[in-house]
């Protein structure tokens, strides 16, 4: 079975404009605790709920150690408690949460492959994360670097490296240009200030992959 990569970015695309998103980088946090159905709390939060040791809340979640998600049914409807390690650096646990949020915006409910469900949730989460319409329009004037894009985005080198492995995804152009009007205050102030410091970069150019393939505006 092969994820459906397109269906995963347009939702992220979507998940952004319907939460104002106008500026990088993206907090998961802030559009979970909007999110219906969802609860958000640290390992350290979840661990005094459940009266045990931190140590022991992270060790339960095994492989797990950025953020999770378990699921409850009310009334026959689902309840999200999302948990994730504070301790962690930025960038994982911003891209764990992306991931959460992205299993719990695309209805993940087992029925398919795990890795399937992984693969759209990564896919969900980078698309969030790092806005192709932002990231082309600044390609646009200035020289993008790996140390740019993870400034800018708040995805570090291996986030990075993970996203630009992913394959192309088609996103409804109507959608990408909304978002992109969405960025258009910070993409402004960025630019006017990055013009200044480019022409001292020596850095590599980043190197997208495939990440944005089937891109249109």
């Amino acid at each position: 079975m092969t994820p459906n990569y397109d269906a995963a970015a347009t939702k992220a695309t979507e998940t952004l404009i319907w939460n104002n998103v106008s500026s990088t980088p993206v907090d998961p946090v802030k559009i979970l605790k909007t999110t219906p159905g969802v609860l958000v709390l640290t390992f350290a939060e979840a661990a005094g709920q459940l009266g045990e040791e931190r140590e022991n809340i992270i060790a339960s979640f095994g492989d797990s150690q950025d953020a999770i998600t378990s699921v409850k049914f009310i009334d026959g409807k689902p309840r999200y408690i999302v948990a994730f390690n504070q301790r962690l650096p930025y960038f994982m646990v911003q891209r764990g949460l992306a991931r959460e949020l992205g299993h719990i915006i695309l209805h993940h409910d087992g029925t398919r492959p795990a890795d399937v469900r992984m693969a759209e949730a990564y896919c969900f989460a980078h698309h969030l994360l790092c806005p192709r319409p932002l990231i082309h329009a600044i390609q646009q004037e200035v020289p993008v670097t790996v140390e740019v894009l993870g400034n800018i985005t708040g995805c570090y080198e291996r986030c990075l490296a993970q996203m630009r492995k992913e394959p192309g995804a088609r996103v409804p152009k109507e959608l990408n240009r909304e978002l992109l009007k969405q960025f258009d205050a910070y993409i402004k102030n960025y630019l006017c200030f990055q013009k200044i410091l480019s022409a001292d970069d020596a850095s590599a150019i980043a190197d997208f992959g495939t990440y944005m393939d089937g891109y249109e505006e």
